[in-house]
């Protein structure tokens, strides 16, 4: 969808720096892929639209958005920049809080299908962080229950990847025990579930699915502490679909993707998914993936 933005600014961080100097007011800033898609929209004063590559630069970052931050890191890794673009200036707050939510909603965050990785809605609200509404919760991994905070983190973070049905991640705590790795079967074909599992570990751990890599079964989500959850760990070893590094302490185990494992990773959810999630750069598409 062609989406008709302010465009008072389009460019790079210093150019942006000296446009911002010739005004004061609060605004609405789009930060851009190097084709041009936006990956997140937001609003704010002063250098606020470049806090996020300074997020980004911390490998222990301050914990907010891991998606956003993702994105941010692949970009620089294939040799670009950031775009920035200020859509709008003004001082009305009723204004700019209207103008931020329609951006978004006309875009589309990851869990719609569209580029964003922005968790809420704007506007200046925390209503429908959640990726999904409440009438749909039993079919989205049990739901985001509100009484269990940690454990809506970890699944509103799984479904920005995909729609599931299940938890692939818990988070570590006395309610969920972190058991070792073991085949349970014969045999299992790969499955999207484990997929996006593996996924999920690349994302919250800054690890990217280009070539030979090792993804831990922690993980780390706004502050979350999880893990692989026992079954679809169990799966991805019966199926190949990575190998396991095993550990003493359960949590502590590693899965191993040789290329052509994390290729059909990646396969799952498709090029342009896993590079909206920060998981391969942009020059991944010129490459022979399947």
């Amino acid at each position: 969808m062609l989406v008709s933005t302010g465009q008072l600014f389009v460019g790079q961080q210093e150019a942006c720096k000296a446009f911002l100097r010739l005004h004061s007011a609060q605004y609405i800033y789009i930060l851009r892929r190097p084709d041009g898609r936006p990956f997140y929209i937001g609003q704010g004063s002063g250098h606020r639209v470049f806090f996020h590559e300074n997020e980004a630069r911390h490998a222990n970052n301050w914990k907010t958005n891991d998606h956003k931050l993702n994105v941010i890191r692949s970009i620089w890794r294939s040799g670009d920049t950031v775009t920035y673009e200020i859509d709008f200036v003004g001082e009305d707050k009723v204004v700019i809080n209207e103008r931020e939510e329609a951006l978004i909603c006309q875009f589309g965050r990851l869990h719609e299908g569209g580029p964003l990785t922005n968790r809420a809605p704007g506007g200046r609200s925390l209503e429908e962080a959640s990726p999904f509404s409440k009438d749909k919760h039993t079919a989205t991994l049990s739901g985001t229950p509100e009484n269990d905070p940690e454990r809506a983190t970890l699944n509103r973070f799984v479904l920005a990847i995909a729609p599931m049905k299940s938890a692939v991640l818990k988070p570590i705590n006395r309610n969920f025990v972190v058991k070792k790795t073991q085949r349970n079967r014969e045999f299992m074909a790969p499955t999207l579930r484990q997929a996006v599992a593996l996924v999920a570990s690349a994302a919250a751990n800054g690890v990217f699915l280009d070539g030979p890599c090792r993804l831990p079964r922690r993980v780390e989500v706004d502050g979350v502490k999880g893990f692989v959850e026992n079954g679809v760990a169990c799966d991805i070893l019966v199926s190949r679909m990575a190998d396991i590094i095993f550990a003493e302490n359960p949590a502590d185990e590693v899965f191993s993707l040789s290329s052509t494992q994390a290729k059909i990773v990646v396969g799952f959810l498709g090029l342009r998914k896993c590079i909206d999630l920060g998981v391969l750069d942009s020059r991944t598409l010129g490459s022979p993936h399947p």
